[in-house]
């Protein structure tokens, strides 16, 4: 394991952040497990990826406000990562967590500065093995009343993999308790019930989906943007807004029924974008923000 050291250094009048790799004993140090993603010294993000048992994540995102939206390992699911990316490789589950298939995201080495963080991550089995080695870039950005996170994983496959899961593998987000009850998705096609999986769990292809809910008493609204230029496009499951014991989002590719089969050697890349107001948000402000997010 490798311990990753941020430190700001002067040269001439600007203030660059230079990141050192250097051996590390097991235990990730305690400052070295999170970093905060801002703009203009203003938090918006923060991910976590050391002392993390099987996968790093981001912890807190924040409205304009400042309001987080996000709630990690809660008791009803202690593997719901706040904002995370997991899928199957083969029969290797890098979502549920503490069985026999459990894999592990084992990051390597991060760099960090400002707004953004880019990581390379291995995803191992227990023994341990890799199967995929992972490029992820997160970056942060705030505009005209709107926070914006981008996440970006590209995939190198170690050996031939499959990639595969359940109908909500992919990238999910799990919301601060208050807004599990009440709340509303929408999309950009105007429906919401083309295929209802169980219960309230709904899978639906669309660019976009959205989801209004109260926080601290007043509506927040968080969007998550497929990109075009994703190899699968974006089927959003979603839960919660008909009555289920808690809300849920997340981006997934439909691998429960056509998974993708990679021989060793080749990639394969994601790109999606979460969008978080306070406030409700109409459709057409959403739409708009895709948009310029698809340009």
């Amino acid at each position: 394991m490798k311990r990753i050291v941020i430190l700001p250094v002067c040269v001439s009048t600007l203030i660059a952040v230079c990141v050192f790799v250097v051996p590390m004993p097991d235990t990730v140090a305690a400052a070295s497990e999170t970093y905060v993603l801002q703009k203009d010294d203003k938090p918006l993000a923060r991910y976590r990826f050391g002392n993390v048992p099987f996968k790093p994540y981001i912890d807190e995102l924040r409205t304009p406000s400042g309001k987080n939206i996000l709630r990690d390992a809660p008791a009803d699911h202690l593997h719901h990562h706040a904002l995370m990316y997991a899928i199957r490789v083969g029969e290797h589950n890098f979502w549920e967590e503490g069985n026999s298939h459990a894999g592990k995201q084992v990051t390597n080495r991060l760099q960090s500065v400002g707004n953004s963080v880019k990581s390379e991550i291995d995803w191992n089995t227990s023994e341990p093995k890799t199967l995929l080695n992972e490029t992820r870039k997160i970056s942060v950005n705030q505009e005209y009343g709107v926070t914006l996170l981008d996440w970006q994983s590209t995939f190198k496959a170690a050996d031939d993999a499959v990639l595969g899961g359940a109908h909500y593998h992919g990238l999910g987000m799990r919301f601060v308790e208050e807004m599990d009850k009440g709340g509303r998705f929408f999309n950009d096609t105007g429906k919401h019930d083309e295929d209802i999986v169980r219960g309230d769990e709904r899978l639906f292809p669309c660019r976009w989906m959205a989801y209004t809910a109260k926080l601290e008493g007043q509506p927040v609204t968080v969007a998550l943007f497929d990109h075009p230029s994703n190899p699968v496009p974006m089927t959003t499951f979603t839960m919660g807004d008909t009555g289920g014991p808690f809300a849920y989002l997340s981006a997934t590719m439909n691998l429960h029924r056509k998974p993708v089969e990679l021989k060793a050697g080749e990639t394969f890349g994601v790109k999606y974008r979460i969008a978080v107001w306070d406030g409700e948000v109409a459709p057409e402000t959403v739409e708009n923000k895709y948009r310029d997010f698809a340009r």
